[in-house]
């Protein structure tokens, strides 16, 4: 949810008269399971109201729960009396494993996102997610090593750091994925075991800085699980142009993702030669396909752990209950 500020700052960039000079339309993508969540609504709301009584053309797509007649949600009700496509979001499917649904897949085909690929990439790590060899299926050594380092080493945080800005959202997407996944009171069977793991965004290298002081040095608590892109399809080479400079020179001549990589390698050693747990995930790289691979793989992991925890990775009853008040 936007606060007043941002959504006032972009409807006043939408309305600036430097734009409608070109002519152009808005699209408000509006996505509520129910239609009455009031994040997404309020602000869908206000745009509307400003932007149609400045005249500016407003189509809109709403994505919500599929079921019409007795169980049409409030959105379904106004999308099919306004004339509005609908997109729906599946039955059973909780918002954070929703990317894989027309949920996540309406914005990427809006923004040119090869979603095609994306979903080749995630049926591909699906293969190998079904196999019971443990050394075959990422997936379930990751969850594996997880649960045993939370149960017995006390690892109760875990920090997902990507390396590179561009992959900050996908850390943001997998803190929701683990904490509301996992993060539960009570197990299966009503016992209340407050199990889970407290998620932490993180980015290389700019939290090499602001983190890893505490990771490198601070309480055996955390696992960290690092992303690192193999080939990047854009790179760059630093220049020669301070060689009198051992300090410089001695990193001039080199491409940015060299250096970028050997960050990533350093701090990962560095942790495991104190014993703190880490992980890398490689991406070949930064393409749809293989992102695909990796956001299936751990939402999977997530499901593995659940079973391990004897906890419903699918359920959100924290959730629920501040959505009462």
């Amino acid at each position: 949810m936007s606060n007043p500020r941002k959504l006032s700052e972009l409807i006043r960039y939408l309305k600036s008269d430097s734009r409608r000079k070109i002519g152009y339309k808005v699209m408000a993508v509006v996505i509520s399971k129910s239609g009455s969540t009031i994040e997404p609504m309020s602000n869908f709301m206000i745009c509307k109201k400003e932007l149609e009584d400045s005249g500016i053309e407003l189509e809109v797509i709403a994505v919500t729960d599929p079921h019409s007649g007795s169980r049409e949600t409030l959105l379904h009700e106004l999308a099919r009396k306004s004339g509005w496509p609908v997109f729906c979001v599946p039955d059973g499917v909780g918002g954070r494993f929703s990317v894989f649904s027309e949920v996540g897949l309406i914005v990427g085909a809006l923004i040119g996102f090869d979603f095609q690929s994306f979903l080749s990439g995630a049926r591909a790590m699906d293969l190998f997610c079904q196999s019971a060899d443990i050394w075959k299926n990422p997936a379930l050594l990751n969850s594996v090593l997880k649960y045993l380092a939370g149960v017995n080493h006390g690892r109760n945080i875990e920090v997902f750091m990507p390396y590179g800005d561009c992959l900050r959202s996908l850390s943001e997407w997998y803190v929701q994925l683990l904490a509301e996944s996992l993060g539960k009171r009570v197990d299966k069977d009503g016992n209340i075991i407050h199990y889970g793991r407290t998620p932490v965004v993180a980015v290389g290298t700019t939290d090499m800085h602001a983190q890893t002081q505490e990771h490198q040095e601070g309480p055996l608590n955390k696992v960290v699980q690092f992303v690192a892109v193999k080939k990047w399809q854009q790179d760059i080479v630093v220049p020669h142009i301070y060689d009198e400079y051992g300090a410089l020179s001695s990193f001039s001549g080199l491409p940015l993702s060299s250096i970028l990589e050997a960050a990533q390698k350093s701090n990962a050693y560095a942790l495991a030669k104190e014993e703190r747990y880490n992980a890398t995930f490689i991406i070949p790289e930064l393409t749809p396909f293989h992102l695909g691979e990796l956001m299936f793989m751990l939402c999977i992991s997530i499901a593995y752990e659940g079973e391990f925890a004897n906890v419903d990775a699918f359920d959100q009853p924290g959730v629920e209950i501040y959505k009462s008040f």
